[in-house]
């Protein structure tokens, strides 16, 4: 296999794409109808309009009818350098680098910022800077806010999906997708935002000499819509420890759990919150940018396996402990800044502002994330129904195929569904296959992208020895707190359960399907990741240490190396490998 059938076109104004940052997005190839449907008409084009909102471009810029706020090769999803570094470029302030720091992490790999004369705009120069004059002072509340209540009522205007045509279900698929658009020019929006608090306070931390301190003013914020989750699991897992008969239950594995739970009396209390959980995180799962993947709707045996995880940890480790810890660093940590720069006030008044800005930022990108996650659920359930119907009528061989349909074909597949059969189960197979390789980290228009055929297989990508004894590695400081514990690395959600409470968790990248796993480690090590990646925000909120885009640490620190790990400083040391 050369190609695949969704690759796209690097952009020539826009030249640079990479997989950093990339995982928690999408860590598996896109299915073509998502792809083609979900991304190519909701969130490309969604997300050029948020940076036009703010002001970083025009309009004229773009090119509408190709895909340039992100790339798609192999199936695989890829950020946009070069949209971000124009950004960096254009924003008083700013610089192109430290827009690849927060958004994308550190990588030697990737070459440096070059200078192109279209990057000058002085109009918009201007206007970004008063756009995040605005954010500075709380103008991102009201967007953020009527973005979640709008997308409440989307997803509450929902059809009985069992009852409508097949032409309906189509319909209804298209236009919860194509809600993307809106909702990611809003969402887009306050995740650029959420760089300015933090930014600011970053720098004048940096100028007093107090560069930790920064990290530190941003944990445990509360009413984070992506840390409410875990807090709720951990809840029912207590439950569990708590009873004789539901740890019984879970004992006997999660292949019938619900059933089991429905008819056993002792339960009705777990059964209630869990349906309650359900009601208000089921759109959760994995893979979560990706319309055909499980939520927990879906598939309940994905929240019974995350609570089953977390109930093996020791009381004493509760995200409501951690985050408690957390908060007073935090509020120690904003103490200290203010009272460094107290004799100016005017670096005091935007440090005070900063501060506000981000811990507000943060809470409205997460918020933001769960509502727009919320309507990736919409096209899920639409061409799941209408996936069960033709494998019934006999036109697909498996109901899961029709997510291997172009947008396009879409209305051909309704007229004569028959013709579609061995296609979609031939591109169905090559698509597994495309999930057994490593993508390029890079893509850069002008330079040749690897036949397929020759991508590497999983696992064996990553190069390094294990680092000796005394050897220290300088990452991205995501969540404070110093531990010095055994490593445990896992590269799959598979291998979940040989992590043991207290070892610190190696991996790649996460997503939210990896939360339970924040709850049975004392702290995080991420390959790949950024100051405003799902790993550091989530890590903050639950108090966990958590160091980001160490490069190869798989590698570099296997499973049994002894480090300390000092998560505002981003630096593990290794004091005994394994």
């Amino acid at each position: 296999m050369k190609t695949w059938i969704t690759d796209t076109e690097p952009s020539e104004r826009f030249p640079l794409y990479t997989r950093a940052n990339a995982d928690e997005v999408g860590p598996d190839p896109f299915t073509p109808l998502n792809w083609t449907l979900t991304w190519e008409q909701g969130m490309v084009p969604g997300t050029a309009d948020a940076w036009i909102a703010l002001g970083t471009f025009t309009e004229d810029e773009f090119l509408w009818d190709k895909p340039e706020t992100y790339g798609n090769w192999g199936g695989y999803f890829y950020n946009q350098v070069s949209l971000g570094r124009v950004f960096g470029y254009r924003m008083p302030g700013a610089t192109p680098d430290a827009i690849d720091i927060s958004f994308f992490g550190q990588n030697p790999s990737v070459p440096p910022y070059k200078h192109d004369p279209r990057d000058d705009n002085e109009a918009c120069s201007a206007k970004l800077g008063e756009s995040f004059g605005a954010i500075l002072g709380g103008a991102q509340q009201q967007l953020g806010d009527d973005y979640i209540a709008q997308a409440r009522a989307w997803v509450a205007s929902r059809p009985d999906l069992a009852q409508v045509s097949d032409a309906e279900l189509v319909e209804y698929g298209r236009t919860s997708a194509r809600w993307q658009r809106p909702g990611w020019d809003a969402y887009a929006q306050v995740v650029i935002g959420a760089t300015v608090g933090p930014q600011i306070v970053q720098g004048i931390a940096d100028a007093v000499g107090k560069p930790d301190l920064a990290i530190q003013i941003f944990a445990a914020l509360g009413d984070v819509a992506s840390a409410g989750l875990p807090e709720r699991v951990w809840d029912l897992s207590r439950m569990v420890v708590a009873s004789p008969s539901l740890t019984a239950e879970f004992d006997g594995g999660v292949s019938g759990l619900a059933d089991r739970l429905a008819a056993n009396a002792d339960a009705a209390a777990f059964n209630e919150q869990f349906a309650a959980l359900l009601a208000d995180f089921g759109h959760r799962g994995v893979n979560e940018w990706e319309i055909s993947a499980d939520t927990w709707l879906i598939n309940p045996t994905l929240a019974y396996q995350m609570i089953d995880r977390v109930r093996k940890q020791d009381a004493s480790m509760s995200p409501a402990a951690r985050a408690a810890e957390a908060a007073k660093r935090r509020e120690a940590a904003v103490a200290e800044l203010t009272a460094a720069v107290a004799g100016d006030e005017q670096t005091s008044g935007l440090l005070a502002a900063g501060i506000a800005s981000g811990q507000m930022s943060y809470r409205l990108r997460e918020g933001g994330k769960n509502a727009t996650v919320m309507l990736m659920q919409e096209p899920k359930l639409a061409f799941r129904e209408l996936g069960r119907r033709m494998h019934e009528r006999g036109h697909l061989s498996d109901p899961m195929h029709v997510f291997q349909l172009l947008e396009s074909e879409l209305d051909d597949f309704l007229a004569d569904a028959g013709s579609f059969t061995e296609k979609l189960a031939q591109r169905h197979q090559d698509w597994l296959a495309l999930a057994d390789l490593e993508p390029p980290y890079l893509v850069m228009r002008g330079e040749d992208i690897p036949p397929i055929s020759e991508w590497p297989k999983r696992k064996a990508a990553a190069v390094g020895s294990a680092a000796a004894a005394g050897t220290t590695m300088k990452a991205i400081g995501g969540s404070p707190g110093v531990v010095t514990a055994k490593t445990r690395v896992i590269l799959d959600l598979a291998d979940a359960d040989s992590l043991e409470p207290g070892e610190i968790l190696v991996c790649t990248t996460t997503d939210p399907s990896w939360v339970p796993l924040f709850m049975i480690a004392s702290a995080v090590i991420c390959e790949i990741g950024a100051q405003a990646s799902h790993a550091v925000i989530v890590s903050r909120e639950l108090g966990v240490p958590c160091v980001v885009s160490l490069a190869n640490s798989s590698k570099t620190l296997p499973t049994g190396t002894t480090v300390e790990l000092d998560g505002s400083s981003g630096t593990v040391t290794v004091i005994e490998p394994a």
